[in-house]
This record gives C-alpha cells, structure tokens and sequence, in this order.
C-alpha cells in the first residue's frame, strides 16, 4: 500500500489512495512537539482502522440497502456484513486515481460505471495542506441520463483523550435501534451546544444531529491544544461516533441524515436527499484548523 505525504514546517498528512482515499495520519507542530490531531493510522490494514474515508454517494447507512427512486425500487449490496444495511456508499471501498499532487495538495478521483447502483458518477478528492490546517473537499458529478439521489460526507477519526470536549451548534439528535438505525428526533446532550462542550468520554454515541451550523471545536485540555472545525454549508447534519473503549472518536460533517431517502419516502422533512441532474455537481469540504490554547 503506497502513501503520499503532504508536509510544510508545520503539519504533515498521509493519504492512501489505494485504500479508499483515506487519510492515516494528520500530525501538527504545537507545544515544541508534532501532535496527532486525527489518530495515527499508518499501518492500516482496512478502511475501518484509517484516520479517514470520504462518504459517496451517500453517508451512513439505507435500510437493508433498498429505497424508492423515480418510482422505480433499488436494491443495493450489503457491502459491511454482517451489517444488515447497506453503508457509505462506494469510495471507502475503492482504490482512487492521482491527478494533481504538490508538496501540500493533493488531488484524487474515481470513476463509478453503473452496476449495482444504477448511476454512473465522478467522484473527486482534493487534499489542502496550509499551515497548521487541513481541508478536504470531496464532490460527485452525475454522468448518467437520469436524476440521481446523491449524498456526501467526511468521516474522520479524531484523537481522544480523557478531558476532549466538542462544542457545536446543533438542533435535535435522532435517537437509533440497536442497528444504529433512526428511531425520532430528541434533543441533544446537556454542554454540547454551550462553551462548556460535551465530554466525549463516556458519550457513546452513533447519532446523527441535524441543524449543523458548520462549526464545531474540539479541545484537548491535556495537549493544551484545540481545533477549529468549519464546513461547507451544505452540510446540514452531523454524526458523533464515540464508541466506549476506543482511543478514537468520529465527527462526520455530511449532507444528510441515516437512511434519508427512506424517511423522506414516508414522509420525513429536511432529512437532506440531494436529487442530481445530469452532469450537475454538489461539493463539500471541512477544514480542520488547530491551534494552542491561550488559557
């Protein structure tokens, strides 16, 4: 498995374009010492042990992969079992192309011709390294003759300690099954939409939030150090992995909610399904920007 590093004076990145265009590491100079601000990945041998993986054309996961579209019913692979959903769309599963790369950017791309799904598709990477921050962009354009049901997002695994905090502004949490599948709307936990943040330690969560503003912190009082996260406006939901035991938590910036064309076939508002024209493209991007805290 080949990797490209992108360095400055400050940070350094690892991307593996074989590996489903993950990131494996994301390393900052802070405090006189380089910092893992996503957990090191270097040695991965999976996408699920990266530091992160795009999410397209869809995020998280349809119900027993099947849904409605343009009156005609689709029927996806289940492509995690023994997960009983089909998840995260394709890109996490296929290796990318290189088509551009400096010493601090990257760009990758690949290319869907329809099989199980019915839509061929472009999928697009680009990787920014710029002192101490990092963005990713990721977009798809619709090949195909017809609308195509899109979705997109970013699931990095962030480090976590026993103090890390993230503050947000969120507006409800969609409480899931035991298959991490929506069940209704609830409001989210106390301190996480306030300067105090929520402790991620003990969270145990696999939940969606919707009304993501596109800002979010989080704070490793034992590092002294803190990032800054903003994202596209588009999106307009969030996802918290913090499962117990892990030295790892996720924040997903993404575009809609859990099975989203699903819930909004039963009449669900504002779950974020995207219908593409042919040839029309939708990006998103994150940028992750972290810094010493002063107090």
């Amino acid at each position: 498995m080949n990797s490209i590093v992108l360095e400055n004076s400050t940070a350094r990145v690892e991307v593996s374009p074989s590996l489903g265009g993950s990131i494996l590491a994301y390393d900052v100079n802070l405090n006189g010492q380089f910092i893992p601000i996503l957990r090191e990945a270097s040695n991965a041998k999976s996408v699920h042990e990266s530091a992160n993986f795009p999410l397209v054309p869809y995020s998280n996961r349809i119900r027993h992969g099947q849904f409605s579209w343009q009156e005609k019913e689709m029927t996806l692979p289940l492509n995690h079992l023994p997960e009983k959903h089909s998840i995260h769309g394709h890109g996490w599963l296929l290796p990318w192309e290189i088509k551009h790369k400096t010493d601090t950017s990257l760009t990758l791309q690949y290319h869907y011709k329809t099989s199980d799904w019915p839509f061929s598709y472009r999928a697009e990477q680009v990787f920014t390294l710029k002192d101490n921050s990092l963005t990713i962009e990721l977009s798809v354009i619709n090949y195909s003759n017809n609308e195509m049901p899109a979705g997109l997002g970013l699931h990095p695994y962030f480090s976590l300690t026993d103090n890390t905090s993230i503050t947000c502004s969120v507006e409800k949490m969609w409480t899931v099954d035991d298959e991490s599948m929506p069940i209704e709307l609830v409001n989210v936990p106390t301190g996480m939409t306030d300067s105090k943040g929520l402790l991620v330690t003990g969270s145990n969560l696999d939940n969606v939030f919707t009304g993501f503003d596109g800002a979010a912190t989080i704070t490793w009082p034992e590092r002294k150090i803190m990032a800054k996260i903003t994202t596209s406006s588009n999106c307009k939901f969030a996802v918290i992995y913090s499962p117990k035991g892990k030295d790892f938590f996720c924040f997903e910036p993404v575009t809609h909610c859990t099975d989203a064309i699903n819930l909004a076939q039963k009449g669900v508002k504002n779950t974020g399904v995207i219908s593409l024209n042919p040839q029309e493209k939708v990006t998103v991007s994150m940028c992750i920007s972290p810094e010493e805290l002063t107090a």
